[in-house]
């Protein structure tokens, strides 16, 4: 765990109906400012840790880049606030200028960009077991460190059918799937065969994000929304929701699921 992303806090605790002082370890929560081509297109509340992995997944979810080769430089200023990106190519900021707020857990926003995403994944051979379901959503809640240490983070992964490849942790759950597509990015991961879990509520703007990367699978602790569900029988994405212990609900695509 980094040092710098938690602070100790006293605060009351109570307790049958009793009062002590403790002291708590509580997630830190910062403002990224992101800066492309000169031009201040977002800030991101986060969790001060992979921030350049943030920026990254969140320029490929928005569109603004397909790989990692776009990026001519990108800068973290020292305090970790503003982050400076310059691209290869020129961007129209007037197309980024109309923002839905999204569902997320701090009021994320999300440029209209629906017309580049993908109307259906290819139907690849990538299966997995479904025992494996269950086992990589446990391995995922074991390695969540901040979470088991303070109860203040979202969490998510990559895997492949047979293991979790990394874990993530951030405040948001849409900031954890961002991380996730931004490290493959860096390590030039193709993500066309691999599966994200999240612990968090998939919304439509999370089968956004996982869509545009062309991943066939997601697998989420949480619950889906109607529109999630019916983006990912349109794509043909494997949705699975409420993990938990034994059990899952196949909300969408059945045969990429081995029984």
């Amino acid at each position: 765990m980094n040092n710098n992303s938690t602070e100790s806090y006293k605060i009351d605790r109570v307790k049958n109906n009793e009062s002590s002082q403790i002291n708590d370890l509580i997630i830190k929560e910062t403002p990224l400012l992101v800066i492309v081509n000169q031009n201040k297109l977002v800030s991101l509340m986060a969790l001060p840790e992979k921030l350049k992995e943030l920026t990254i997944g969140w320029l490929a979810s928005e569109n603004i880049i397909e790989n990692i080769n776009e990026i001519k430089y990108l800068h973290l200023s020292e305090d970790k606030t503003i982050i400076n990106v310059n691209l290869k190519k020129d961007i129209d900021c007037r197309q980024f200028q109309t923002r839905t707020i999204t569902s997320g857990c701090a009021k994320g926003s999300t440029f209209n960009n629906k017309e580049y995403i993908k109307d259906q994944i290819a139907d690849r051979s990538i299966s997995i077991k479904s025992n494996m379901i269950n086992k990589m959503m446990a391995d995922m809640q074991e390695k969540a460190l901040y979470f088991n240490k303070t109860g203040g983070t979202h969490t998510a992964a990559l895997g492949n059918k047979n293991k979790l490849l990394y874990v993530i942790e951030d405040i948001g759950r849409h900031n954890t799937i961002d991380k996730i597509i931004g490290k493959a990015l860096l390590k030039s991961l193709n993500l066309n065969d691999k599966i994200i879990l999240t612990s968090g509520r998939v919304s439509s703007e999370i089968i956004n994000k996982i869509s545009r990367q062309e991943i066939p699978i997601l697998i989420s602790r949480s619950a889906p929304t109607s529109t999630a569900i019916d983006l990912a029988r349109q794509r043909n994405i494997t949705l699975i929701g409420f993990t938990r212990g034994s059990r899952y609900n196949i909300y969408n695509d059945q045969k990429r699921i081995l029984f």
